[in-house]
């Protein structure tokens, strides 16, 4: 199971590189930060390999927008990238430690990271996260994914 708030707690800040296992005990390569150590919550994801495949999560702290009746499964969203604009379609992940977690996977999150790794902060939900160590960060997470776009 893929532990985005303890992974968020224990580094909270910057941006970092990290292996997990997935229930089988499989690798996951994981990029991550949660800019605010009063809210490990509110973070952003990218990670690659195990049962999930590529997944990229964020989570801004909104509790409205997942676990309650009548919230959709899936959003669209506004990733603003140093001014330019970005719009896709995330749905709610259903594994993932808290509530408010929604995920893009596959190409879409390929490509997401990809924004992520040439810019300097990206603002979703109107929660601007730092994009410091990003590319390093998830240039590690692409070297080891056993999936390529």
């Amino acid at each position: 199971m893929i532990r985005l708030l303890i992974f968020a707690a224990a580094f909270a800040g910057g941006w970092h590189f990290g292996t997990e296992r997935d229930p089988l005990g499989q690798p996951v390569y994981v990029a991550e930060v949660a800019p605010d150590r009063a809210r490990p919550h509110i973070a952003l994801r990218f990670s690659c390999g195990g049962l999930a495949g590529v997944v990229f999560q964020f989570n801004t702290g909104d509790m409205r927008l997942a676990g309650m009746s009548g919230a959709p499964a899936t959003e669209g969203v506004r990733f603003d990238f140093d001014g330019r604009g970005y719009e896709t379609t995330a749905r709610r992940a259903a594994i993932a430690d808290g509530i408010g977690t929604f995920e893009i996977k596959g190409s879409e999150a390929f490509h997401v990271a990809g924004l992520m790794q040439q810019s300097g902060s990206v603002s979703v939900g109107g929660v601007t996260f730092p994009l410091d160590g990003a590319h390093a960060a998830i240039g590690e997470v692409l070297d080891a994914c056993p999936f390529k776009p």
